[in-house]
């Protein structure tokens, strides 16, 4: 398929055109997942164990509107409406639904790859992606309507296998825009985000980010798995794979920090004989220029507390 495929560092340009993605999960429900390894952890860990890719639909509900304008209503009888204003699903359909306005209904069928959300307020949009609706018994859908870019005209979908699981698609009127999720996140096509690999079903993690837990034998402390493990990436000092229950997940220390083996923790990256000796000496400089700051600081504290105790 020929799309437009923009890496994840230059989406800007794509923002100004148009949202078109709802994009990773916030910070913050990482950083609450790495709360919850809190203790394991002991706050030794100097950055949030990664950044999800956060999305909005703004644009694709828009569009999405003007494509259902253009489907062919059909008018039925006043007498099908139960109340002046609301939208019921028709029989057996997961995407056709009847919509009443002043006691007058039409059928409407949703835009290609969308769902009809029977739950949705009414001054809310009710065609939405299938993550978001459960048509359980009504799974009837209209006839697929592809793109030489895109299965559905609307909808996001997963790119390469089960070793290459950062890629996705997200379609927009059968228009296909390709994104990658950030280092080491896989997209999940059952939860329309960027998840751990460990939890995406189709991705391979020891594949994806070529390296496997190594097997630690169970002792009555630990228990079987043996708890949690660190390991420093043998391609990069400032990174590190956490293993849960045997199952890899990568992080990093951040700038001018590196991953110590002896202490399972970030410290600054002059201290750890892997690293490169360029960034050893560029985090011996930065910490040298903190230790200045702080110094100075520490002075300009003490000859304020001097000058107010002669005031006194």
């Amino acid at each position: 398929m020929n799309s437009k495929s923009i890496p994840y560092v230059e989406q800007r340009s794509i923002y100004e055109v148009c949202s078109t993605i709802k994009g990773l999960r916030k910070a913050t429900e990482k950083e609450q997942t790495s709360a919850q390894y809190g203790s394991q952890f002991n706050s030794r860990f100097q950055q949030p164990a990664s950044q999800q890719y956060q999305q909005t639909n703004q644009y694709q509900q828009n569009q999405q509107y003007q494509t259902a304008q253009q489907q062919p209503a059909q008018r039925t009888s006043a007498g099908a409406c139960r109340e002046l204003n609301e939208r019921y699903p028709v029989s057996g359909s997961c995407d056709r639904y009847i919509e009443c306005i002043n006691g007058t209904s039409e059928e409407k069928t949703c835009p290609d790859g969308l769902r009809f959300n029977p739950n949705v307020n009414f001054n809310v949009y009710p065609c939405q992606y299938p993550n978001e609706v459960s048509c359980l018994e009504r799974s009837a859908l209209q006839p697929a309507q592809p793109t030489e870019q895109c299965p559905h005209q609307f909808g996001y979908y997963k790119i390469g296998d089960a070793r290459n699981c950062s890629g996705f698609r997200t379609c927009v009127n059968g228009v296909g825009f390709d994104f990658v999720c950030p280092e080491g996140l896989a997209w999940s096509s059952e939860s329309y985000r960027c998840e751990w690999p460990d939890e995406v079903a189709d991705c391979d993690a020891e594949a994806f980010l070529g390296f496997r837990c190594p097997e630690v034998p169970q002792t009555k402390e630990l228990g079987p798995p043996a708890g949690f493990r660190y390991y420093r990436s043998d391609a990069n000092c400032q990174k590190y794979f956490l293993c849960i229950e045997g199952r890899p997940r990568i992080l990093s220390c951040g700038s001018d920090a590196a991953f110590d083996d002896l202490t399972t923790s970030c410290v600054s990256a002059d201290q750890v004989s892997a690293c490169p000796a360029e960034l050893r000496a560029t985090a011996a400089a930065a910490r040298e220029s903190e230790k200045q700051l702080l110094a100075k600081e520490l002075e300009f504290d003490g000859k304020s507390f001097g000058k107010s105790k002669r005031r006194f």
